[in-house]
């Protein structure tokens, strides 16, 4: 089954110390980075949430890492285009909610079966293709190690 991954089911798929396989996009490997390197990974120190950023080096390590089992399916110019332009129509495809309709999108031109994604309240109303929480997903390998 061909299944596409998000950047938050990537991003859980890495606190689960979990190896993914399927489908993404190429800007999902900036938004991955862009969490780990900048506002981090929620982490519990002294019993309080804490969020914990690693290091350029440690995020770029668990950026190839997490990402050696992915291929990468990208829209063209003019279907990123036509995706905007599409998004116009639908209520609510605003600011950064573009980044979930575009990862909808390449799931859906790449023939995706399936989602990954922690965000089902958003991609639930961009697309009918079935959503998963990584947790449930049995295409995720155990991280060698």
């Amino acid at each position: 089954m061909k299944t596409y991954w998000d950047t938050s089911a990537l991003i859980r798929a890495y606190v689960m110390k979990q190896m993914p396989q399927g489908i993404t996009r190429s800007h999902t490997v900036s938004e991955f980075f862009c969490v780990l390197s900048g506002p981090g990974l929620a982490v519990i120190e002294s019993g309080k949430t804490v969020k914990k950023a690693l290091s350029p080096v440690g995020a770029a390590k668990a950026t190839r890492e997490t990402f050696s089992g992915l291929d990468f399916f990208d829209l063209n110019g003019m279907q990123t285009i036509e995706a905007v332009e599409d998004s116009a129509k639908v209520r609510d495809i605003i600011g950064r909610n573009i980044h979930d309709w575009m990862h909808c999108k390449a799931a859906e031109q790449c023939g995706a079966e399936r989602i990954l994604t922690v965000n089902m309240k958003d991609f639930s109303r961009m697309t009918r293709l079935p959503l998963e929480a990584p947790s449930e997903h049995n295409s995720i390998q155990p991280a060698a190690g």
